[in-house]
């Protein structure tokens, strides 16, 4: 009876003992799960970080010691992301699942003997009760309680030592188990810092002299400060006016880029508005952006077929205009000697372009580049069909007497014309003819635009051999020689100037001569206001009408005065290409 009392006593200090060690350790594994999420939460954290050390280090390519110290940090910190990992990973295996395992398993195991050992010994504790009721005149309830109580007490006494021995089982695995979990972990986190010392340790050289590098960065730094102070105070006691004495251009630059700078634009838009542009001469273009990052829009495309010139009918100051073959364009500088350079500019550009390139091969570049003018009227979509007008067009006019050569300097295969004029010109003529203003000369290509049919039918009664009778009449009595091909293009644009706006070289014919494809004869005096009152869309109706009905007549200038007085009534008057200068010119040498 003395060992039966005992064990229940022990037995019972040992469960409390052991319940309170499962409640520690499952404590203890839940904060070994908190402990792994928030390690992984850091890790993710130290990846960004690495992250963006990287890519700062690919942002500072430029500054080779940055760009290294921050490749070799983020290969440093990034090892030492490893070995938390590593340190999480055990924690995860070691303390959490085996403290786990401790708990879940052996534990209940111990929990299950317990309750059949409660159980057993409640039933003896029934049997003894019994055992002791029974009535001593009752033999046979005597023998079965004393028989109960035997079997009882039997099974009580073999579940005691089993439920001793998993007490003792627990308690001698409780050592072993706690210490090995523990051991691990600390062995892991001495694997960490040990490896992230070796890391670190071989960074240590490479961080001292950089170190020392950064103490004299950051010396120089404080120099180049106060220098730079010293700058700022200096500037700051200058006039802050705009200065433009020093701007210049040059047409040689290495970048080819002759001139840059800020101009205002007048856009082509109803409003008229003015705009703020960084414009550049480069390349033989004028080109501008809108902002430093834009693509570059072209103004002109080339130079050399351009002019340029001041601009004073306009409220605003310091305005000048760029005139290309399709378009022109206002421009505004912000003083006059910034005008007078973009001009000059400009100008020198042009001459430096037809210095370097040949006219052959500016016609070929031309052909392949160049735009359709605003007057032609011809679909986009068919390049072929408008090349075989063009060369239609050129054979048509080019056949005329002394249209094989430039109208004015003599040049070959001219490939423009001035319709107003009537007469062909190379390309360099014509940009000078172009610069003369649309009122004087209006030039088109002979290839590049679409002709309507009276502007053809125009060319083909003119000619080079007819206009230069009258233009040239007397420059050879004036002992003036004619420019050559090969002359310069200021020869080309004095002559030029001076045989059509200034009119030096006519030669007024006799009163009863006129040109006849090219050759003076004899006719009868007409007058020129008499064609005038006749310039009506009914009297030319009628005039057509009576050519028409005489078949031995036709519309050309070997026809006589009256039909070129028609002529010229109907070409330069009912078509709308009405030209001052060319009537008077044509007025004064068919009036007496």
């Amino acid at each position: 009876m003395m060992c039966v009392v005992k064990v229940p006593k022990f037995i019972l200090y040992t469960f409390i003992c052991l319940f309170r060690l499962c409640l520690f350790c499952a404590q203890l594994v839940k904060l070994c799960s908190g402990m792994t999420e928030a390690g992984k939460a850091y890790v993710s954290a130290n990846k960004l970080f690495v992250s963006g050390i990287r890519d700062l280090s690919q942002q500072c390519k430029k500054d080779e010691m940055i760009s290294e110290f921050l490749e070799k940090c983020g290969d440093s910190l990034q090892e030492i992301i490893n070995y938390h990992m590593i340190l999480f990973d055990q924690a995860q295996r070691s303390v959490k699942q085996q403290l786990h395992n401790f708990v879940k398993e052996d534990v209940r195991k111990f929990k299950e003997t317990k309750k059949h050992f409660d159980k057993v010994r409640e039933d003896m504790e029934i049997a003894q009760v019994k055992n002791a009721q029974a009535p001593r005149n009752k033999p046979h309830e005597v023998e079965e309680a004393t028989s109960t109580l035997s079997i009882t007490r039997k099974c009580f006494r073999h579940l005691a030592l089993d439920y001793v021995l998993q007490i003792n089982v627990l308690q001698a695995k409780k050592k072993f188990e706690i210490l090995d979990v523990m051991l691990s972990f600390m062995h892991a986190q001495y694997s960490l810092f040990q490896q992230g010392y070796h890391l670190l340790d071989e960074l240590d050289p490479y961080m001292k002299k950089l170190a020392a590098e950064l103490d004299q960065l950051v010396i120089d730094s404080a120099m180049e400060k106060r220098e730079m102070e010293h700058k700022h105070a200096t500037i700051q006691q200058r006039d802050f006016s705009y200065d433009d004495s020093k701007v210049e251009f040059n047409v040689d630059a290495p970048n080819g880029v002759v001139m840059e700078g800020y101009l205002f634009k007048r856009s082509s838009n109803a409003f008229k508005t003015w705009n703020r542009r960084w414009f550049s001469i480069q390349n033989s273009q004028l080109v501008y952006q809108k902002k430093l990052k834009d693509s570059l829009t072209v103004v002109v495309d080339d130079l050399r077929l351009c002019s340029v010139k001041p601009y004073e009918d306009i409220e605003r100051r310091f305005c000048f205009e760029v005139v290309s073959p399709f378009k022109s364009c206002m421009l505004q500088a912000e003083s006059e000697k910034l005008r007078q350079a973009w001009i000059q500019a400009v100008q020198a550009s042009i001459a430096s372009a037809y210095r370097e390139s040949p006219d052959t091969y500016y016609r070929e570049h031309l052909d392949r580049t160049a735009s359709p003018s605003t007057s032609s009227i011809d679909s986009a979509s068919e390049p072929r069909e408008r090349s075989t007008r063009g060369e239609t067009i050129l054979q048509r006019i080019q056949c005329l007497p002394g249209n094989e050569h430039c109208c004015d300097c003599g040049q070959a295969d001219p490939r423009w014309a001035s319709i107003n004029l009537g007469i062909l010109l190379c390309i360099e003529c014509s940009g000078i003819h172009r610069s003369l203003g649309v009122h004087c000369s209006k030039v088109r290509s002979l290839t590049l635009d679409s002709w309507e049919p009276e502007l053809l039918k125009l060319m083909c009664e003119l000619g080079n051999s007819v206009i230069n009778h009258i233009y040239e009449g007397s420059y050879q009595e004036q002992g003036l020689k004619k420019p050559l091909p090969s002359s310069s293009r200021q020869e080309k644009e004095a002559w030029i100037k001076a045989k059509y706006v200034e009119k030096k070289f006519l030669k007024k014919l006799g009163s009863t001569e006129i040109l006849i494809n090219g050759e003076r004869k004899l006719q009868r005096q007409w007058s020129a206001k008499k064609c005038r009152r006749h310039n009506s869309a009914t009297m030319v109706s009628k005039t057509r009408r009576r050519y028409r009905q005489e078949p031995g007549r036709t519309s050309t200038l070997s026809s006589g005065t009256s039909n070129m007085q028609c002529v010229k009534c109907e070409r330069f008057k009912h078509s709308g290409l009405h030209n001052p200068q060319m009537e008077k010119v044509w007025d004064d040498q068919n009036s007496s």
